[in-house]
């Protein structure tokens, strides 16, 4: 039988009794060689072991400050190159993109379109790569009714091409209806006039029987005629009531007491000419019969002194 011959290791060992071993911190640092005996200069394995703890741990704070400083100059480095490339990324683009994209399209002078048609406008501007835009409209008295009036850019301003031309186009003369002004103050009246555009012109004034005095009779032109802007609008306004008028009848032949009791009843003055007979019949009259009186009117008639059949 063959023996076997056993290997030893360093773990076949002699059970011996082993003192308790101290564990120890791992050091970044090496732990300076064990010395049975005192180190050289009067210092034992123990004061030695002492001081490399005391080494060790005055080392790591140090170690660990240094590694943010090298991390925070990293991000900084990394922060200046991109602020560096986006300047040099603007100067181009402001000195080599820009100037191609801007001064490829060439500049013009903005022509007149004033006095024109939206139409002519276009077919002027067409040529020169510039379009019209319609930015508004206005009465205007003097322009018709679809010409331009303004335009910005003004004529002569130097433009690039493709942009806008903003133009004002004329709605022509404005017109007005003239209100109703009848029976109404002349101050309203004026309001109203005011109101519809239009502008108060002659006065006049004049009795009547129709509406009371200080209010509108009518006007000229009358209500719902159509004027211009600012036309003027003349008035008639009543001074109250005029007087009645009457037809003098013929009295001749008539009792001349019976005629001037009459006559005095209605509220005109009766008179006679000087010497004549107040008695008998009416021979001669003035106003002559037939003629326009008002009750102001004095009435003038001559008796025979006796009645004559």
């Amino acid at each position: 039988m063959t023996s076997r011959r056993r290997l030893r290791t360093r773990y076949d060992r002699p059970e011996v009794a082993q003192e308790p071993v101290e564990v120890r911190p791992v050091s970044p640092f090496p732990a300076p060689p064990p010395a049975d005996d005192a180190a050289p200069g009067g210092t034992n394995g123990h004061e030695a072991g002492t001081i490399a703890k005391e080494g060790a741990a005055a080392a790591a704070p140090a170690a660990a400050a240094r590694r943010p400083r090298r991390s925070g100059l990293g991000v900084l480095f990394v922060l200046v190159l991109a602020l560096v490339a986006f300047a040099t990324g603007l100067l181009v683009f402001n000195d080599l993109v820009m100037p191609r994209l801007i001064h490829g399209i060439g500049s013009v002078q903005v022509p007149d379109v004033r006095n024109l048609t939206l139409d002519q406008a276009e077919q002027a501007l067409r040529p020169l790569n510039l379009q019209v835009s319609r930015a508004g409209e206005r009465f205007d008295p003097v322009q018709p009714r679809g010409f331009i009036l303004s335009q910005d850019p003004l004529a002569g301003t130097e433009v690039r091409g493709n942009r806008r031309i903003s133009v004002v186009v004329s709605l022509g003369e404005e017109f007005s209806s003239v209100p109703e002004l009848s029976g109404e103050s002349q101050r309203s009246a004026e309001q109203l006039l005011h109101s519809a555009g239009l502008r108060v012109g002659t006065i006049a004034h004049a009795p009547s029987d129709e509406v009371g005095e200080g209010l509108v009779v009518s006007s000229d032109p009358g209500a719902e005629s159509v004027l211009p802007q600012g036309s003027p609008v003349n008035l008639l306004v009543s001074n109250g009531a005029g007087e009645e008028s009457f037809v003098m009848p013929d009295l001749v032949g008539r009792e001349i007491g019976g005629v001037r009791r009459q006559l005095e009843s209605l509220g005109f003055k009766v008179g006679a000419p000087p010497g004549t007979p107040s008695i008998g019949t009416v021979v001669a009259q003035r106003p002559a019969a037939g003629a326009r009186i008002t009750r102001a009117t004095e009435i003038t008639v001559q008796a025979a002194g006796r009645m004559i059949r």
